[in-house]
């Protein structure tokens, strides 16, 4: 197969592995994206004597840096695992065509609505989020209320497609399941949170066509209203990438810890929990709001419920390793889901407390969830996407292996990302618990130290991640070379490597 057909390939996949990459490209092209803004942001946030000026700027770098990760990185990188929790389990992607346009299509208009430079952060509340005057900005190039409106008609069509592909996937796996054959963890957690997202995705969109219908028809924006509904989805999605990583923890862990998972009955029924659970709680993101006792009461146990799912994992996860004979940390996907599941972890101790009714006002908007909420993005996500991405090389390449050289070189850079962020993540919670204010451009004179700590930290580990990543491609396209997977002419294909069957499975193991 020439490299050409196989860049054709991806971009208009034709089976269920090349929609895996296709999706997995773009959750890196977000990915970017974001980290782009978060460090344009972080320069501003190294001085404590900003203009007003720079804060339309800064409050711009803070929403494309959240929009990126949350519009565009999440619901990528949420196909992309499921995806491959799909290829894994072998369940087929039969609508490949459908995903490809839903891909692009929904890409498209996202970056209609991001050409407008956002600027009101990207919870979007009411009215900031409608407003275009001399003091706020709902877009800094859109101004007028047609341009508003079709920016946001536009994020409301790439919401529906986001919503399609997921639909898809759960019409896919359904018709392509062995009748009578259970499905083995990984694919049971993907399919399970698949659904999950498809319930509570329509919800963002939903919001954006409430927008779009005030600028377009003038129909009346209720601002509590509007928040109730935005975080029906809103909550859900910090667990769209994490819940179907975790059933790629439950199949790497045992993997490479030599044995069988302590209990798959737990994993199994914690599907439930953390399905039903994750739909039920996101009213405690209006903890500073005016709510009445008996729901905060709800919001304080519904949390902890959710919170012991979360629990049970990390049990069931942790003595498979501590009762296995020796744990493979050497291999990089080894690594990489140890990584996950401690990064997990620490970032779930801190938010122990937040549940809390009366410590939440106090630390809800400060810099100690942004921490806490970084901390499981930088270990749990990015680690945990980045051991999928590996296994996914390797599953691409029939036969291959990382060298030895290789795992070394990613195992490095898997310590080098990881350990500078949780020192960017604890350095966020401690100036939170000092009373810094998330959101804010202008802050005491007393945190810029802090700040500078955390760019300068945040420096140091972002080429760790590079070297991971790039390792890995490099020494698959090595393999794939000497293999020649990329000649121009089509060689017999040698018996290592497996035959692609148009669902994307292998006919030869």
């Amino acid at each position: 197969m020439s490299i050409i057909k196989q860049i054709k390939d991806t971009i208009m996949p034709k089976n269920t592995l090349n929609v895996v990459w296709l999706y997995t490209i773009g959750s890196i092209f977000w990915l970017g994206v974001l980290g782009i803004a978060a460090m344009n942001l972080r320069t501003y946030l190294t001085f404590n004597s900003n203009s007003p000026n720079v804060g339309e700027l800064y409050y711009s770098a803070l929403t494309i840096h959240g929009w990126a990760g949350m519009f565009g990185f999440v619901p990528l990188a949420a196909v992309a695992v499921i995806a491959f929790a799909m290829y894994k389990s072998n369940l087929s992607i039969v609508h490949t065509k459908l995903m490809s346009i839903f891909f692009w299509l929904s890409n498209i208009f996202l970056a209609i609505g991001f050409a407008g430079s956002p600027d009101m952060g990207w919870y979007m509340y009411p009215p900031l989020a409608i407003e275009s005057d001399s003091n706020f900005h709902a877009f800094l190039f859109y101004t007028s209320p047609a341009l508003m409106g079709m920016a946001y008609l536009s994020l409301t069509l790439a919401f529906i497609l986001q919503t399609a592909m997921f639909i898809t996937l759960i019409a896919d796996a359904y018709a392509t399941k062995p009748r009578n054959e259970r499905l083995n963890i990984f694919g049971a957690y993907g399919v399970a949170f698949a659904i999950v997202i498809a319930i509570t995705l329509p919800a963002l969109a939903a919001s954006t066509l409430w927008y779009t219908l005030y600028f377009f028809a003038g129909v009346p924006v209720n601002p509590l209203l509007w928040a109730l509904l935005f975080w029906f989805y809103g909550h859900p999605v910090v667990y769209y990438v994490p819940f179907p990583l975790f059933g790629a923890l439950y199949y790497y862990v045992p993997k490479y810890a030599g044995r069988a998972l302590f209990s798959e009955k737990w994993a199994r029924w914690n599907i439930y929990l953390l399905s039903i659970g994750s739909m039920l709680i996101w009213v405690h993101h209006l903890q500073t709001w005016p709510l009445p006792i008996d729901l905060r009461i709800w919001v304080n146990l519904s949390t902890l419920i959710l919170a012991s799912g979360s629990g049970l994992t990390v049990l069931n996860l942790g003595l498979t390793i501590l009762l296995s004979q020796k744990y493979n940390w050497k291999d990089p996907v080894g690594m990489g889901a140890l990584i996950a599941l401690v990064g997990f972890i620490l970032a779930g101790v801190q938010a122990l407390v937040l549940p809390e009714n009366s410590i939440n006002p106090l630390f809800h908007n400060t810099y100690y969830v942004v921490g806490h909420f970084h901390l499981m993005i930088w270990t749990l996500i990015v680690m945990g996407f980045t051991t999928a991405f590996l296994d996914m090389l390797r599953s691409t390449f029939g036969g291959f292996n990382f060298s030895e050289q290789a795992s070394k070189w990613m195992r490095i850079g898997m310590i080098w990302w990881t350990a500078p962020f949780l020192g960017v993540g604890y350095t966020m919670s401690v100036i939170g618990y000092l009373g810094m204010l998330r959101r804010m451009i202008a802050y005491p004179a007393m945190f810029q130290p802090y700040n500078l700590l955390e760019s300068f930290l945040a420096e140091i580990g972002i080429p760790g991640l590079l070297v991971t990543i790039f390792v890995g491609i490099f020494d698959a396209l090595a393999y794939a070379s000497k293999q020649n997977v990329f000649s121009t002419s089509t060689p017999s294909t040698p018996s290592n490597l497996p035959v692609m069957a148009e669902d994307g499975v292998s006919k030869n193991g």
